[in-house]
């Protein structure tokens, strides 16, 4: 099974990003053919969004360059020493007998201004041509929970299962459910247990299904723990949570490697009235909603210590019985 995984934490990062060679190198160990596309920066919340006035591009990457801060050496040489120290090995055995390449930059891309939307288009249609067809994507997985509506529909993981799906492959989002540092056991234990999950939906594919959503506990016993199949629980912003007035005179933020200061400095001074905004998502009202949240959902599943699989279909459907003219006032 060729397998993309794609993600929109960005590079291997103890931070930002703590869960993808582990995933990865899991994924290998179960005989699975792994190809990675992974945006250069963190896109969490971007959903399935493409960066259309922007050039995209890919940089092939050996696992063994990534440094623990979601940068990598740039002028990293290929030596047998660097693949025998290496925990993230380049060379696995697919299920039907054959051997990936070897070669450390032909597995691992990196991509500038990517999103895991665009890091899926170019994964299937681009960036493998020397590799088998790919089978399914997986997304993530994701630093923290993508559990409920308002998650899902702003989450780059599951936008990256969702593009998937529009290209017409089978997707996979998977989340682990912390963004605190957590131990390296309990992260290999996530990791195979998600992989174990992966296999049996692919064993067993709903046809009706178009992509699973995961939601993976972090817990000593994740392994033993019950893995449920839930639904999505329906979550609303009561009032705008997501951006809190700045003071002008603050300090400018990255944005694409760009300071928002130098993003405008072409502009001629101006008259007008301007307001500052940055982020600053008050999440204390959605937290509570979700710890009581009925149980059958995905939020309710994974914060009492279960994982969670939901199925989805890649639309927005209508509403049925909506039909015929408009009869407007």
């Amino acid at each position: 099974m060729h397998i993309l995984v794609v993600n929109d934490d960005g590079p291997p990062s103890r931070r930002l990003s703590p869960y993808i060679q582990p995933l990865v190198s899991a994924l290998q160990a179960a005989g699975h053919l792994v190809s990675v596309a992974i945006p250069a920066a963190s896109r969490s919340w971007i959903g399935k969004a493409h960066l259309i006035e922007a050039s995209l591009k890919a940089t092939y990457v050996p696992p063994q360059a990534f440094h623990n801060d979601g940068t990598w050496n740039e002028t990293y040489t290929h030596t047998a020493a660097n693949d025998h120290s290496s925990s993230s090995s380049s060379s696995s055995s697919s299920p039907n007998g054959t051997t990936t390449s070897g070669t450390p930059n032909d597995e691992w891309v990196v991509i500038t201004n990517g999103t895991p939307a665009s890091c899926v288009q170019l994964g299937l249609f681009n960036l493998f041509p020397d590799r088998p067809p790919i089978d399914l994507v997986i997304s993530g997985p994701n630093h923290g929970r993508n559990a409920s509506t308002i998650y899902n529909l702003s989450s780059g993981t599951v936008g990256g299962a969702l593009e998937a799906a529009t290209c017409g492959k089978r997707g996979i989002a998977i989340s682990f459910g912390s963004k605190e540092e957590q131990p390296a056991a309990i992260i290999a234990a996530a990791a195979r247990l998600a992989v174990r999950v992966v296999n049996h939906l692919l064993a067993h594919w709903d046809e009706r299904v178009e992509l699973y959503n995961i939601n993976v506990p972090m817990r000593e016993d994740v392994e033993a723990r019950p893995v449920l199949w839930t639904r999505t629980l329906p979550y609303y912003w009561a009032k705008g949570y997501l951006y809190a007035e700045a003071d002008n005179n603050s300090q400018q933020q990255q944005v694409n490697g760009v300071s928002s200061a130098q993003q405008h400095d072409h502009k001629p001074a101006t008259t007008l009235k301007q307001r500052d905004f940055k982020w600053g998502a008050q999440l204390l009202d959605m937290k509570k909603a979700l710890q009581a949240s009925e149980e059958g959902t995905d939020a309710h599943t994974v914060l009492n210590g279960c994982t969670s699989v939901t199925a989805l279909r890649a639309n927005f459907w209508h509403v049925p019985g909506l039909e015929g003219t408009l009869e407007l006032e």
